[in-house]
């Protein structure tokens, strides 16, 4: 979680995940507790997508945990573009878990939206723990989670095409096996004119560390934390401090 993959498509980004926006914050509203005057940490916070989610529900002390530098210029902008949650929010500008010493020692609620894979082993292990020291009882850490499930090969996959204007931004995507326990994700995305001639193709290369949710669920129980089970989108994961 410490490079700069996003550097290609940060510019893109909010456009990317705009039709994803209402079901991600409608779970995050299914799942959180009540927020009122505590604390809430965004980890790996991109463009602050759901920052104002977390005002929303009542945070007042809202930390947005981004380590990429060209996504904290859309951070910035979501969170300056809106003069309450400007005052509320403190971007800090570092991976998890080198972000944690500036961190508060209690939380309300923390989320981590589809970035579990950048954490290495250890890295995932630290936010287990730290979400079960740091954590108020009854508190809760939200995770999305993507494919795959296994280490495989995805070959080049349409991901969709977004209208922007008189352009259309078109993403695919494939996966190699780097090892047992990762995948190398390349995205490509193309940026049409309105007579569908490209203006511009920009790739990325990430790897990712491919966890089950039964290994999610099993290293969060480790670490004190209990699931909770819901009836949101089934790619999110809910855990409670008791």
């Amino acid at each position: 979680m410490n490079d700069d993959a996003y550097t290609p498509n940060a510019e893109w980004y909010a456009a990317l995940t705009a039709a994803w926006l209402p079901e991600t914050t409608t779970a995050l509203r299914d799942l959180l507790p009540p927020l009122s005057n505590s604390c809430a940490i965004d980890i790996a916070s991109g463009i602050g997508s759901q920052t104002p989610t977390l005002r929303e529900l009542g945070a007042d002390r809202i930390y947005a945990v981004e380590p990429s530098a060209a996504m904290r210029v859309g951070l910035m902008t979501t969170v300056a573009s809106d003069p309450d949650l400007l005052r509320h929010t403190t971007i800090v500008p570092l991976p998890f878990p080198a972000a944690l010493p500036h961190l508060p020692d209690t939380w309300r609620a923390a989320i981590m939206l589809n970035a579990i894979g950048h954490l290495s082993d250890e890295d995932r292990l630290a936010l287990w723990h730290a979400a079960a020291a740091r954590l108020e009882p009854g508190g809760r850490l939200i995770i999305s989670v993507q494919p795959p499930e296994d280490v495989t090969t995805i070959d080049w996959t349409d991901f969709g095409t977004v209208k922007v204007g008189t352009h259309r931004l078109h993403t695919r995507g494939r996966a190699d096996p780097l090892d047992h326990q990762h995948v190398e994700w390349t995205i490509e995305w193309t940026l049409l004119d309105a007579d569908s001639e490209p203006l511009e193709t920009r790739r990325a290369h990430h790897a990712w560390r491919v966890v089950t949710q039964a290994e999610l669920r099993r290293e969060a129980i480790a670490a004190g934390l209990q699931p909770v089970e819901h009836t949101s989108a089934p790619s999110y994961l809910a855990f409670e401090r008791p």
